[in-house]
């Protein structure tokens, strides 16, 4: 439905405009701080490291607008850059009509440019995103740019954003120009379940809703904050499916579609996660995947030194539940028997490491509903009352599917 027809101006998450309602969470206040700091210290490089759509890009625009009246800024996007793109796009942000010159050329030009700048202004700026994803040459190009000196002070401050490796990437020997100059970095973390609702409440108001819980009340921002995990950019495409594809008030998430949401007419799963009887993380599972383990991107991140950096996958589908170890080293146990791949029932207690995750969903059965049932090896899933009538009908086994091909749809 038009958004008009729900009393907005206009579509409060469209993601290919620039946004016109800045929200600060804290992590974004902490990030802004940082990069304040980094402009004031001498060693004068910051890094800032977050999952994709964490806000890095939005922060970083946020200040290159603030600075950019102060001071020579130039701001590029590094994926997929070879050295001399990379110093191109530096030399035209800085207002320079850049012809064919070789990479030596170009960065002897950025370098008087540098040194004029700093002995007369102060020193420029220069915010490079994506740094996990160019080519070598141009991480070189930084390493070199970092050494330029002038008046016995570096001749350039560096904001650097990426993801995942890119720290271990920054941090690498072949790095250390830029590494020994490091002296801010920080982790964007995801929004709070409070500053989800703010997030998308603030929003909605600068599109012209009067009361925004009556478009998104706060159990649909509850529904919105687990679906995207936190992150702002994947809060923004789910928020805006809903009221592209919402009939009307009030909301139905029933009658929407979208890749990250699974809402149905029943309560969805429920995941406990305790360790040494401590409860560390009570959630809904909303996502149709969700990956478990100790790296950084895990959807149910779990802090054990006995756990994998991706120690299991969950597939949730047609009301059942498929657990799927991904070869971890200390292996996957439910109710304490060592697991391959498992249909999930409910009460189902996984152990990975130190920790226990119980399974509360009603709709998945008990497991004496199915205990002449062989489904240590079933990857397609079907509904209960598929399932109970396979047993009845001759006990009939469960369809068996290639782990593989599951994990690659």
């Amino acid at each position: 439905m038009p958004v008009e027809n729900l009393g907005l101006q206009r579509q409060p998450f469209d993601k290919t405009s620039q946004p016109t309602t800045f929200v600060v969470s804290q992590s974004i206040k902490d990030g802004l701080r940082l990069l304040r700091t980094t402009l004031d210290d001498g060693p004068g490089i910051g890094f800032i490291v977050g999952p994709a759509l964490s806000g890095k890009s939005v922060l970083a625009n946020r200040f290159v607008r603030e600075t950019q009246s102060t001071m020579a800024v130039a701001s590029v996007d590094g994926e997929g850059l070879y050295a001399s793109q990379l110093l191109s796009k530096i030399l035209e942000q800085f207002g320079y009509d850049v012809a064919l010159n070789s990479t030596e050329e170009l960065l002897n030009m950025i370098n008087v440019f540098l040194v004029q700048q700093t002995r007369t202004v102060q020193p420029p700026l220069l915010v490079v995103d994506n740094v996990h994803r160019m080519y070598p040459g141009a991480l070189n190009a930084l390493c070199k740019l970092a050494q330029v000196r002038a008046r016995d002070r570096f001749a350039l401050r560096m904001v650097l954003l990426g993801q995942g490796n890119c720290e271990r990437i920054i941090r690498s020997p072949s790095m250390r120009p830029v590494a020994d100059r490091l002296c801010h970095d920080m982790a964007l973390a995801p929004l709070s379940l409070k500053e989800s609702m703010r997030y998308l409440y603030e929003k909605l108001r600068g599109a012209g809703a009067p009361r925004p819980d009556d478009i998104f009340p706060a159990n649909i921002c509850d529904v919105l904050h687990e679906a995207s995990g936190g992150l702002p950019g994947k809060l923004d495409s789910i928020a805006a499916a809903v009221l592209d594809q919402s009939p009307g008030l009030p909301i139905n998430l029933g009658n929407i579609s979208h890749p990250d949401l699974h809402v149905d007419d029943g309560a969805s799963p429920r995941l406990v996660v305790t360790r040494d009887g401590a409860v560390a993380e009570d959630c809904r599972l909303l996502a149709t995947r969700v990956l478990i383990g100790r790296a950084e991107l895990s959807d149910i991140l779990i802090a054990d030194h006995f756990v994998s950096k991706q120690h299991a996958l969950l597939i949730w589908e047609n009301e059942s539940l498929l657990l799927i170890d991904l070869n971890s080293a200390n292996g996957t146990f439910v109710n304490s028997v060592r697991v391959k791949s498992r249909v999930l029932r409910d009460n189902d207690i996984i152990s990975m490491g130190n920790h226990r995750i119980k399974l509360i969903y009603a709709k998945a059965g008990t497991r004496t509903d199915f205990e002449d049932a062989d489904l240590s090896d079933t990857a397609t899933m079907q509904n209960i009352a598929d399932a109970r009538r396979s047993r009845a009908i001759h006990r009939l086994p469960l369809k068996v599917v290639d782990q593989a091909a599951t994990l690659r749809k």
